[in-house]
């Protein structure tokens, strides 16, 4: 089987953690034997990599411009654009069994046109909750028609794959994909996410949150309910917060504002080899998140044994079981998330969560387990 796996989310030299979950996606299906080339778009004015190849642990990454305006204007356009590119390219398209494509614009909607011209099924993968990208493109004279250029992928493909059922349940509101749709969780890559079994013992419950510093991630919120969990007299209670965004100096004044300069941390930007590091040494992961179609993080923190703390009616309310191997809580409330975090300073408890949590995705959320899932529905393609 030949796949050719087309996403704008992939990692570059300057940025090998963008789109990582991708990478390991292809490295997983590689290694169980489906035959991957990696075709990552990129606009003719983008300099972050100048370069048309990158090999990277194992994989060759063929990096290929196409033409877009710049901004937002015509953006329902831009599919046609990466077609006309990749055709120029040369790439030898009836090679392959399937095209995998990654969002519904560009890739999704020039897979369409490959398939119309070349006859190669093509399956269109949903990694977040804004389908149709109207939230993404809200009040632009050309939102509807952008949106629409989504519908057409999903109203076509011939398969529509996504990372929870709740990005699924999005896109079928609009468009009737039953039959035809698939939930591919991500997954994560155990024996690098796992437990350190010389994790030193502390008194102070260690918090974690790894997140781009935007409003949807909910970081306010955490250090609010720290407040009140000091206030109650859980001192013993540090967080650390890695991620970078708009956010981090309103985040940093709330910090000094509520007088927690000497349990909260924000460490900034974390290489992703480093971020196993710093789930490791921690107790608890917190992001409550409000609009998560999964969130890859979630999974990582539950294969270092950490109970995670999510938001219901996102895509991890379908991994975690509340109480049970993590704790989800209602969007946008400060007050259970300080009933979570009091039940975590029960060590006992703590525990038990810990080990169901690590019990669940060695169980079935692996990136292996991801390939295994969409080599079947390849298969499935193919003979359709």
């Amino acid at each position: 089987m030949k796949v050719l796996y087309i996403s704008g989310m992939y990692p570059t030299p300057a940025y090998p953690q963008k789109g990582i979950f991708c990478h390991e996606q292809v490295k997983a299906l590689k290694k169980i034997g489906v035959d991957v080339d990696v075709v990552v778009p990129m606009t003719v004015y983008d300099r972050e990599y100048t370069g048309e190849f990158w090999e990277y642990e194992g994989i060759t990454i063929r990096y290929i411009k196409y033409f877009k305006i710049p901004g937002t204007r015509s953006f329902e356009n831009i599919g046609k654009h990466l077609y006309r590119a990749l055709v120029r390219a040369k790439i030898d398209f009836k090679q392959y069994d399937v095209i995998h494509a990654d969002a519904p614009l560009p890739a999704g909607d020039a897979a369409r046109r490959i398939r119309d011209r070349f006859g190669v099924p093509f399956i269109v993968h949903g990694h977040g909750l804004d389908v149709f990208l109207d939230n993404s493109y809200a009040g632009l004279k050309n939102c509807g028609r952008i949106a629409e250029a989504c519908a057409v992928v999903y109203r076509t493909a011939d398969a529509v794959t996504g990372v929870s059922r709740k990005v699924l349940d999005n896109i079928q509101d609009r468009v009737d994909i039953r039959g035809r749709d698939f939930v591919v969780y991500n997954g994560v890559d155990t024996d690098r996410f796992c437990p350190d079994p010389d994790k030193a013992v502390s008194e102070t419950l260690g918090l974690v949150a790894v997140g781009n510093l935007i409003p949807l991630k909910g970081h306010d919120l955490t250090i609010k309910a720290l407040k009140k969990l000091c206030g109650e007299g859980h001192e013993n209670i540090s967080l650390t917060i890695a991620g970078r965004g708009p956010l981090e100096q309103e985040l940093k004044d709330l910090v000094k504002e509520l007088g927690l300069d000497k349990q909260v941390e924000f460490i900034g930007y974390v290489p992703y080899d480093d971020v196993v590091r710093l789930l490791q040494r921690s107790d608890v992961f917190v992001m409550p998140s409000w609009y998560e179609a999964l969130g890859c993080v979630y999974l990582e923190a539950m294969a270092c044994g950490l109970p995670a703390i999510g938001c219901k009616g996102c895509g991890i309310d379908e991994i975690i079981t509340d109480g049970v191997n993590g704790f989800l809580v209602e969007q946008k409330s400060v007050d259970d998330i300080v009933l979570c975090l009091k039940e975590m300073t029960d060590k006992e408890e703590l525990r038990s969560v810990s080990e169901k949590a690590l019990t669940t995705v060695r169980d079935g959320y692996t990136w292996e387990d991801t390939a295994k899932t969409l080599e079947k529905i390849y298969r499935g393609m193919m003979t359709a």
